[in-house]
């Protein structure tokens, strides 16, 4: 059963055949890995394409050889080039995932608990997005080490001999560093030793109405000591290794929790806002992610399993206690933004498969067991149809033939001493696929530790290049990152000595800069970053303020009030700017001219046309004083600011795509903005922005810094 389980698991994350790594994150643990490779399997000291100038100390994890090994085996049964192992690496290493995760199963309870863990934690929706071929981020690893080192540290409390527990400590390090967040088994481990003390002292006052502390510590030390001695070893073997502690670990890694985590970056990432679980929408979007099926097993099955221990006045075995504090932890994460999900998973898919694994030795084989048993393979078999039909709709990810055109122009062109600027989320794949150098990227580096420009600087730089209407501040800040002073230069030096390599401070040889559409959505946070989000302090001043930029939430920015309230979706930052409104249908005024109705979170613009003329109305109130759409194909401008029509207006600017489905409004402050001015006008009024490249999705210019601005 545990093979067909792998061989399934294997088979629903290659039902795609992606021909280059899938989405952003990805292809920086790719090209690392082929950089080593290349390097002869030695480490890099000096990543130069990531946060140039100067770039960064070489960024390595146990992941990149992983690949690297599946590579080499898969050449000795065929030629295969290192992106066709890179693929195949995550689905390979999901379902090698199963093992592990059926061997805790087994430990915690039984066969059967084994198995349905291993189902359960494999096929979860959460997990399936991010370990499909070509999905070569971190994920996998996660979720393998996870089981790996849980199961190996209850082994070895069971075992308590040497070799287990050395075998624990060995799991324990190589998912630390594989994964450094993987020092979170150890802190729960190291919450679990004060936590099963405390509930034997519970069920002490509840079975025997009082409390023996000596007699409890008996009856618990076993455990505790080996475990505490255990948790102290492997922080030395991180010490020793370099890999960090489980302290360091509370102090910095934690932080993601409440998404701070070092970098300003983080109070944008959909995936750190907080999920309220006491609504039908938070519920639901964490059940959507684990499963409803488990989720259902573990909310239900592990509290009724220990009640019922309570009311049998038996023990509760020390891994239930585990579980629930495994599962309390997580879901107390996930409560933080859906980041921490797949960690979530793990918890679930253990604490729902234990609660099978006790059916299975509680229940009778009579018509009560039956029942109960009909129902949980009808949960599990709805619970793999749903995974496997997530799986093969996973699509979306792959970088689209727009971009990959790009890129080849790029790498044709481009001198490979380029830089090569835009918003941070792309430049993984720039980097990967062109190998050229990036102003920034995802992999976030403190100011401590990209000298002189860490992730928070380059960021606001950024968006301050894409929001201002000041082409000279945009040029000025972009030819900040073109070369380092000597000062600079020298800063890094000290700090990280003979590693950085000369070519770190000579000046790049050109600059490209992309606007991209998908930008547009992203632009709310350009234009935070950058410094212009226009303060909302009432539902009103909303209202009033069509396009304007708000992306505070009530804890980032004190005395503010959450845009995501006005739009209707909650508690959270989710308003863009520009407004992007989409085609509802057409009506008629009573005069009978065509209306063309649009609709953004109830918000309404209309576009009516009287004769020739065709007017951009705001909620009934205001006319934009401005209208680009298309006419077979053609640009047109309309600049109503002169027009007398009885309405209150808005110096903003309203765009229309060829076929009439979309309008987005820019509000005034955002009309003439570098993006834009790059993205939707191709840079024609600019003067330092010369178009390269383009096509319906992006718009590459370079960058001449010798021209006067006019």
């Amino acid at each position: 059963m545990l093979l067909l389980v792998v061989l399934g698991i294997y088979k629903s994350r290659t039902l795609n055949n992606p021909k280059i790594i899938l989405d952003y994150d990805p292809w920086f643990q790719y090209r690392h890995a082929e950089e080593i490779l290349n390097n002869d399997l030695k480490i890099p000291d000096w990543d130069i394409l990531s946060f140039f100038p100067p770039g960064r100390p070489f960024p390595y994890n146990g992941w990149q050889y992983t690949m690297i090994i599946f590579y080499k085996l898969m050449n000795i049964f065929s030629s295969t080039t290192f992106m066709r192992a890179g693929i195949l690496a995550p689905a390979i290493m999901t379902a090698l995932a199963c093992i592990p995760a059926f061997l805790l199963g087994k430990r915690l309870i039984n066969e059967w608990g084994g198995i349905f863990t291993a189902i359960f934690a494999t096929l979860t929706p959460t997990f399936i997005g991010v370990s499909m071929a070509g999905y070569s981020d971190t994920d996998v690893v996660v979720v393998f080490y996870t089981f790996l080192s849980i199961y190996s540290i209850f082994l070895a409390l069971k075992k308590r001999k040497i070799p287990y527990y050395l075998f624990a400590l060995v799991a324990n390090v190589l998912f630390v560093y594989n994964w450094w967040f993987g020092w979170y088994i150890s802190f729960f481990f190291l919450l679990f030793i004060p936590s099963f003390f405390v509930y034997r002292l519970f069920e002490d006052l509840i079975y025997n109405k009082k409390i023996d502390f000596s007699e409890t510590w008996g009856g618990v030390k076993s455990i505790i000591l080996p475990l505490f001695i255990f948790v102290l070893a492997l922080n030395l073997f991180g010490i020793i290794l370099g890999l960090g502690t489980t302290f360091r670990f509370v102090r910095i890694g934690l932080g993601f929790a409440g998404g701070s985590g070092g970098n300003i970056v983080n109070v944008s990432v959909a995936e750190l806002q907080p999920i309220n679980i006491l609504t039908k929408s938070g519920f639901m979007s964490v059940a959507g992610r684990v499963g409803i099926g488990p989720m259902l097993l573990f909310l239900i099955g592990l509290p009724a399993l220990v009640i019922y221990k309570i009311y049998k006045k038996k023990k509760i075995d020390p891994v239930e206690i585990f579980l629930l504090m495994w599962s309390a932890l997580t879901f107390y994460l996930i409560l933080h933004g859906v980041r921490f999900s797949l960690l979530f998973s793990c918890a679930v898919a253990a604490a729902a498969a234990y609660v099978i694994g006790n059916l299975v030795k509680l229940l009778k084989k009579d018509i009560i067991g039956i029942t109960v048993f009909g129902i949980i393979g009808l949960i599990t078999l709805n619970f793999i149809s749903n995974g496997l039909a997530y799986a093969n709709q996973a699509r979306g990810m792959e970088v689209g033939q727009n971009w990959v055109d790009m890129l080849d122009w790029l790498k044709e062109n481009a001198n490979p001493k380029a830089i090569v600027s835009t918003w941070w989320d792309p430049g993984h794949i720039i980097a990967g696929y062109t190998g050229l150098r990036v102003h920034g990227d995802g992999a976030h580096c403190a100011e401590n530790e990209c000298i002189p420009y860490g992730h928070d600087t380059r960021i606001q730089d950024m968006g301050r290049i894409m929001s201002t209407t000041n082409e000279t501040e945009a040029v000025e800040l972009l030819e900040k990152y073109m070369d380092l002073s000597d000062e600079d230069c020298q800063e890094a030096k000290e700090k990280y000595g003979d590693i950085v390599p000369e070519e770190a401070c000579e000046p790049a040889s050109e600059m490209y800069f992309i606007a991209s559409s998908d930008l547009i959505g992203k632009f709310t946070w350009m234009n935070y970053f950058g410094g212009f989000r226009a303060p909302i302090g009432s539902p009103e001043d909303f209202q009033r303020n069509p396009g304007v930029c708000c992306p505070s939430t009530p804890e980032t920015e004190p005395g503010q009030m959450s845009c995501g309230e006005f739009a209707n979706q909650g508690r959270g930052v989710w308003v863009w700017c520009p407004w992007i409104f989409n085609f509802q249908g057409q009506q008629q005024d009573q005069q009978g001219n065509p209306v063309f109705v649009y609709d953004y979170s109830g918000l309404k613009m209309a576009v009516v046309q009287r004769g020739d003329q065709l007017i951009p109305i705001y909620n009934n109130k205001y006319v934009i004083n401005n209208l680009i759409f298309y006419n077979q194909g053609q640009e047109q401008r309309l600049d109503l600011s002169n027009t007398t029509l009885g309405l209150q207006k808005i110096d903003g600017m309203v765009w229309v795509d060829p076929n009439f489905q979309n309008l987005i409004y820019f509000a005034p402050s955002l009309k003439n903005s570098i993006f834009t001015e790059t993205f939707f006008f191709d840079g024609r009024r600019l003067d330092h922005f010369d178009l390269v490249f383009s096509n319906s999705e992006i718009k590459l210019f370079k960058v001449d810094f010798s021209k006067e601005t006019e």
